[in-house]
């Protein structure tokens, strides 16, 4: 196509990457009171907060040396050594410094009223990706005849 400019997939990453750094870290984000009430994450494992820990699948970080850098020192099921994205945004917005995973049995509705994580590793863009590393739905779920 003539007269249309093409950017590279990771040079605009780059750029939303830097431009959201920019953004968390300006002055103003902490002076301002937060209108954003809860954060809901959909994702794969750059989001998951440990969802998969309770998923029948082989792709899991909740493990050393995952976690070192989380408070306490523990492996969460987050794929990094600390928070993960969502977790340094829900606290720019003045919510919890992390958000949870909707799988984790330490966590209940009242917890979800202000963020939930429903990402989940190895979900992946394309269908056969998921279905490598996690059980169909329809396979978990027992057939009544």
């Amino acid at each position: 196509m003539a007269g249309v400019a093409t950017m590279p997939v990771a040079a605009s990453s780059t750029r939303f990457l830097l431009l959201s750094l920019l953004l968390l870290s300006s002055p103003a984000v902490a002076v301002v009171r937060a209108r954003v009430t809860a954060l809901i994450v959909f994702g794969d494992s750059t989001v998951d907060a440990g969802n998969n820990n309770a998923v029948p699948t082989a792709v899991r970080s909740n493990f050393p040396p995952y976690g070192r850098d989380f408070p306490g020192g523990r492996a969460t099921g987050r794929f990094c050594n600390g928070r993960v994205a969502t977790d340094f945004y829900s606290e720019a917005f003045g919510l919890r410094p992390f958000v949870p995973a909707y799988l984790d049995p330490a966590y209940g509705m009242r917890d979800f009223a202000v963020g939930v994580c429903f990402a989940s590793a190895g979900s992946g863009l394309d269908a056969a990706t998921a279905g490598v590393f996690v059980r169909p739905m329809h396979a978990c779920v027992a057939k009544s005849d």
